[in-house]
């Protein structure tokens, strides 16, 4: 009897952290949205200017800030997947100069690229992303590889 009852507890235990997604869902496909309680707000889209230099590819994006900004220093970002790869996004620091945010990526020093685990919420393409190590306070940039379509969010 006893080992009838703790099998009947582990399967009840695995049935509820089985959980479906029930929160709000991306109004946008392809567009990142960072989770801020029962809120999804949508990230900051823009197309990064790439320079290529001696040293790698410089990723520059207009403006000093994002208008998107978090205190959490682990967001999570839900994403309706249509194109975008979300296990092949990346996420910088950035690092704001003359009135524009830039990350320099290759070369001989490039960024740390920070983790990020992405789990897959239903089978119609909808995934959370949650960022595995504490931000610091500052800009950030996620992106895939080899895209100059950037979304940015800010640390505060």
């Amino acid at each position: 009897m006893l080992p009838r009852l703790c099998i009947a507890a582990f399967l009840a235990a695995a049935l509820a952290g089985a959980q479906k997604y029930s929160g709000p869902l991306p109004a946008k496909p392809d567009l990142p949205y960072l989770k801020q309680a029962a809120m999804l707000i949508p990230l900051e889209s823009a197309e990064a200017r790439t320079d290529k230099t001696n040293h790698g590819t410089l990723f520059v994006i207009a403006g000093a800030a994002s208008a998107v900004r978090t205190p959490l220093s682990l967001p999570i970002f839900i994403l309706k997947v249509e194109k975008l790869a979300p296990d092949r996004l990346q996420l910088y620091k950035l690092e704001v100069k003359g009135g524009h945010r830039e990350v320099l990526i290759g070369g001989a020093n490039p960024p740390d690229i920070l983790h990020m685990e992405v789990n897959k919420l239903s089978a119609d393409g909808l995934c959370r992303i949650a960022v595995s190590d504490p931000l610091e306070a500052g800009e950030y940039l996620l992106s895939g590889e080899d895209s100059r379509q950037v979304f940015c969010f800010q640390v505060f």
